[in-house]
C-alpha cells in the first residue's frame, strides 16, 4: 500500500509542508509499484520489438542453430566424408597392367633395331584375403559413427551454450528493470530531501547522499545495457548471424521440469544411452578392436592373379596365367601393428570407463546444484525480497515523519537491490543446470 503522512496528536502536519507531503505520497507510490506483481514472479517491462528480431524463445534459437550454425555445418559435412569412406573401404586395390618386351635384337652399331622379338602383356589384380576386406569396411563404418557422435556432441555442446546465454539473456532484462524501479524509488527519495532541505526539515548531506547512490544504481544500469549487448551478439554468433542483429528485448525462460523427471538413475540411464562422449567412445573401441584384428592377419598372405598374351614377331604366339602371395617377412612391422592396435583398443576401453564416470558425476553436480538453487529462490521469494521490501517501506515511513534520516532509507534500497540480484543469479543458476543435465543425457528433458 502507498505510504501516507496522517495528522495525529503525535505528528501534526505542518501549513507550509505540503510539497513535502505530495513528495512523501510520490516516494511511497513508486516504492509500492513493484509489489503489483506477484511475489514469486518477475515481469518484463513492455518493450517495442525491432523488425527481423528473433529469439522468442529457445526453442526458436535451437533451431536456428542447427540450419545457420556455421560450426554445426562443418561437423556435419565431416560426417558426410565419413560416411561416404564406407563405400571404398573393402574395395579391391586397382589392377596393375604390365608390358614386357624381350629379345630386341641389336644392330652392329650397338643400338636396337625397331624389331622386337617378344612382348608380352600382362593383366594383375591382387585380393586380400582371411576377411580382411570386411575388417577394413567394419572400420571404415566405426569411423563413420565416431564422426555421427562427435556431431551430436558438438549439438549438445551449442544447445547448452544457447540455453545458459538465453537465460543470462533474459535475467539481464529482469535486471535492468528492477535497476529501473529502484532508480525511480531513489529520483523521487532525493526530491523529497531536496524539498525537506529547502523548508529546514532535512540536513544538507540527505539529497547529497541520495544523488550519490542515483549515481551508482545509473552506471549498475550502464554494465547492465552493456552486458545485454554482449549477450546479443554471443547469441547471433551462435545462430550464425552480424553480431548486432536484432533479438526479442522480451525473451520468454524456459520452464523448469517436475521433481520427478529429476531421479538421478533415470537420468543416469539416459545418459549411459545417449551421451554422444560415450558414442564416441563406443565407436573408438569398435575400430581399434577391428584394427587389432586387421593387425593379426596380416601375418597372412594374400593372393594375387594375373593373365596375359604373349606376342612374337608381330603375332600373338601364346597365352600366361600366373599366381602369387606376398610373403610377410618384416616380422617387427607386424609385432609393431599389433602392439600399438592392442593399446589403442585397451586405451579406447580406459577411456569410455573414465567417461562414464565423469558423466555419473556431472550429472550429480548439476542436479545437487539445481536442488540448493531451487530452494535458494523459494527463501528469497517468500523471505528474503518481502522483507527487503518491508525494511524499506518502515524506513520511508519514518523519514516522512521526521523521525529517521535517509541513510536507513538507502541502506534498504540497496538492500532490496541485493535480493533482486542475488534472486536472480540463482534463477540462472537454475536453468544453468537445467541445460548441464541436459547435455549430460544427451536431450531434452
Amino acid at each position: 500500500m502507498p505510504s501516507r503522512i496522517a495528522a495525529s496528536p503525535g505528528h501534526p502536519v505542518k501549513a507550509g509542508s505540503a510539497s513535502v507531503f505530495f513528495a512523501c505520497c510520490l516516494v511511497g507510490l513508486v516504492l509500492a509499484a513493484p509489489q503489483a506483481a506477484p511475489a514469486e514472479t518477475l515481469a518484463h517491462r513492455h518493450r517495442p520489438e525491432a523488425p527481423g528480431a528473433v529469439g522468442a524463445s529457445v526453442e526458436e534459437l535451437l533451431a536456428l542453430v542447427r540450419k545457420m550454425n556455421p560450426e554445426l555445418a562443418a561437423s556435419g559435412l565431416e560426417a558426410e566424408a565419413a560416411a561416404a569412406r564406407i563405400e571404398g573401404a573393402d574395395a579391391l586395390p586397382d589392377p596393375k597392367f604390365q608390358v614386357q618386351v624381350e629379345d630386341i635384337a641389336r644392330n652392329p652399331s650397338g643400338l636396337p633395331r625397331s624389331r622386337i622379338g617378344t612382348a608380352k602383356y600382362l593383366f594383375r589384380q591382387e585380393f586380400p584375403l582371411w576377411g580382411k576386406r570386411g575388417l577394413k569396411r567394419e572400420i571404415a563404418e566405426a569411423e563413420s559413427r565416431q564422426a555421427e557422435g562427435k556431431l551430436a556432441g558438438l549439438l549438445t555442446e551449442l544447445a547448452m551454450r544457447v540455453k545458459t546465454t538465453y537465460a543470462e539473456y533474459h535475467l539481464v532484462h529482469l535486471a535492468t528493470d528492477q535497476t529501473d524501479e529502484l532508480l525511480n524509488i531513489v529520483r523521487a527519495l532525493g526530491r523529497l530531501a531536496q524539498l525537506r532541505y529547502a523548508q529546514g526539515m532535512g540536513q544538507q548531506q540527505e539529497p547529497i547522499t541520495a544523488e550519490a547512490e542515483r549515481a551508482a544504481l545509473t552506471s549498475e544500469r550502464l554494465r547492465l545495457d552493456g552486458d545485454r549487448r554482449r549477450l546479443r551478439a554471443r547469441l547471433n554468433a551462435l545462430i550464425g548471424r552480424a553480431p548486432d542483429q536484432p533479438l526479442v528485448e522480451q525473451p520468454r525462460p524456459r520452464p523448469l521440469p517436475d521433481a520427478r523427471s529429476l531421479d538421478f538413475n533415470v537420468l543416469r540411464e539416459r545418459a549411459q544411452a545417449a551421451n554422444p562422449l560415450l558414442r564416441i567412445e563406443a565407436a573408438r573401441i569398435e575400430a581399434a578392436d577391428g584394427t587389432r584384428s586387421l593387425a593379426d592377419r596380416a601375418w597372412y598372405p594374400d593372393l594375387g592373379v594375373g593373365v596375359g598374351v604373349v606376342q612374337k614377331n608381330n603375332t600373338l604366339d601364346s597365352y600366361q596365367a600366373m599366381v602369387e602371395v606376398n610373403i610377410p617377412l618384416q616380422w617387427g612391422l607386424r609385432r609393431s601393428q599389433q602392439a600399438e592396435a592392442t593399446a589403442m583398443a585397451s586405451a579406447a576401453r580406459s577411456r569410455r570407463d573414465a567417461v562414464s564416470l565423469n558423466i555419473d558425476a556431472d550429472l550429480q553436480v548439476a542436479l545437487a546444484g539445481l536442488d540448493a538453487a531451487t530452494g535458494m529462490v523459494k527463501v528469497l521469494r517468500d523471505t528474503g525480497i518481502p522483507q527487503a521490501r518491508i525494511a524499506v517501506q518502515s524506513a520511508l515511513k519514518s523519514y516522512e515523519i521526521g523521525l529517521g534520516e535517509i541513510t536507513p532509507v538507502l541502506d534498504g534500497v540497496q538492500r532490496l537491490q541485493r535480493a533482486f540480484i542475488d534472486l536472480l543469479k540463482v534463477q540462472f543458476e537454475q536453468q544453468a543446470r537445467l541445460a548441464e543435465i541436459e547435455r549430460t543425457i544427451g536431450g531434452d528433458l
